[in-house]
């Protein structure tokens, strides 16, 4: 039975003034009820509800998210292979979905497994009527990718958050008045985000397609973590970046591909005297296109380091960006750890090239000798078939048409066609972080970090890399 706490204060009050002799003063014994929490259940039915734990088998069907979804401390939510959840938010409130009050998401206090396949991989997503023409070439006003229909995956309070072959999208839904410590009302919240606030936190993420946010797509902090061949497109509606990376992190950001981003594709900041030194592997990685919403000077581009942040930066291929590999110069990154070379660039125009190494935009970036860049046009990276030939306007003034284009004709289209350039360009003598090495989930799921390969960019003349 409950009790008030301030009937426990009466009470002991009482007691002690009964027995004056032996006290002068009475003193205050509070005791204190433990919260009421609700236990997660297992799932069943079409409709997710929350808390909850365990399995959700893969079908045909849909199933539905009309409200934020929780995984307790202690439990654990798998998503199988083939799993489609369609975000609708409250039923009898649709006019309202996407708003401060109707923006569900996952809320992660445990484990996450999403762990589609190749084949048969898992999707959260929202309505097609709600998408438009995913090709169409529009402005980030009204692009669907950029209205934030949902809340994505907040993984704070999270131990693990695992995604294979796992496709979200639409992403960035205000949060309200009862933001939780941390953000603000109004905020738009992170695709997947895992500022731990678990010293064992952490963080996988494979082969995934991960599109359409409001702000960064994924925002880390103090977290192990490894982001292995994803696919980001269109990250940031004026600002932000693909994958935002702050104090406390080690982990490895390879070959995956950036392509439309609003500022970075990727970037990766400490703090001065942090406890954990940020240190994070960028590594033949693909980035297109990036950096042209963001319209503050000096910002946005491709590869962002600064604030004490530490790593290894190679075989990166930069393609028609707003800047090339930026080593910020007013938050100085630790240049006495990191190390950076083999970048293979390529500009359309004497403004991209003139910014291939970001060194009249803010940053300390110096030409490598094992670099790879040409003039205007020169060096085409012969991708299967992406658009190089958008009118980029000038760095201080990027183009709207560059600003909106989609810049992808096809699935695989960054693919490099057997004369490219980029082929044989890549430094392989290094090891990656590989900061979650010693993760095994027992008959699940096992890490699959890919070592730095000898063609620069995400996918390799071999077969291997990035399988998007």
């Amino acid at each position: 039975m409950l009790f008030s706490t301030s009937l426990f204060r009466a009470a002991a009050a009482t007691c002690l003034l009964g027995a004056g002799a032996l006290f002068s003063a009475c003193e205050d014994v509070i005791y204190v009820a433990a919260p009421v929490t609700s236990v997660g259940q297992a799932f069943t039915g079409d409709t997710l509800r929350s808390p909850i734990k365990g399995t959700i088998a893969g079908r045909a069907a849909p199933y539905y998210m009309v409200g934020d979804v929780t995984v307790n401390d202690g439990d654990t939510l798998l998503l199988q292979a083939g799993v489609k959840i369609l975000v609708i938010g409250k039923p009898k409130s649709t006019g309202t979905f996407g708003q401060a009050t109707n923006n569900p998401g996952f809320v992660v206090n445990g484990a996450l497994l999403s762990l589609g396949t190749k084949e048969a991989p898992v999707v959260m997503t929202i309505r097609d009527n709600l998408k438009g023409d995913p090709n169409a070439v529009v402005s980030a006003a009204t692009d669907p990718a950029f209205k934030g229909y949902w809340g994505g995956i907040n993984a704070d309070g999270a131990s693990l958050l695992v995604l294979r072959w796992t496709e979200i999208g639409y992403v960035g839904g205000p949060y309200g008045a009862n933001a939780p410590t941390g953000y603000a009302a109004g905020d738009p919240k992170y695709g997947i985000s895992m500022l731990a606030k678990k010293a064992t936190a952490q963080l996988v993420v494979e082969d995934c397609y991960l599109h359409g946010s409001v702000d960064d797509f994924m925002r880390l902090q103090s977290c192990k973590f490894s982001l292995m061949r994803n696919r980001f497109e269109k990250m940031g509606k004026a600002g932000g970046e693909g994958v935002n990376v702050k104090a406390g992190c080690r982990g490895d950001i390879a070959y995956n591909t950036f392509v439309g981003g609003a500022t970075n594709g990727s970037k990766v900041a400490s703090v001065a005297a942090a406890p954990v030194q940020a240190t994070v592997n960028t590594y033949n990685n693909t980035y297109l296109n990036c950096g042209y919403r963001q319209t503050k000077a000096g910002r946005g581009g491709s590869i962002n380091y600064e604030v004490q942040a530490a790593g290894l930066v190679y075989n990166n291929l930069i393609v028609n960006c707003r800047f090339g590999l930026r080593m910020r110069s007013d938050d100085l990154p630790d240049l006495s750890k990191i190390k950076y070379n083999n970048q293979e660039y390529y500009g359309a125009t004497t403004f991209q090239v003139a910014e291939f190494n970001a060194a009249t935009a803010g940053s300390v970036t110096t030409n490598q000798p094992n670099d790879t860049r040409g003039a205007a046009g020169a060096l085409d990276p012969k991708f299967q078939a992406a658009d190089l030939a958008t009118a980029a306007g000038t760095t201080a003034a990027p183009s709207t048409a560059m600003q909106w284009t989609n810049f992808l004709k096809a699935p695989g289209a960054l693919r490099l066609l057997a004369n490219s350039p980029a082929l044989g360009r890549g430094f392989t003598t290094f090891s990656p972080v590989n900061a979650v090495s010693g993760l095994r989930v027992g008959g699940l799921f096992t890490p699959t970090v890919s070592a730095p390969g000898s063609d620069a960019g995400a996918y390799q003349a071999d077969g291997t890399g990035n399988q998007q």
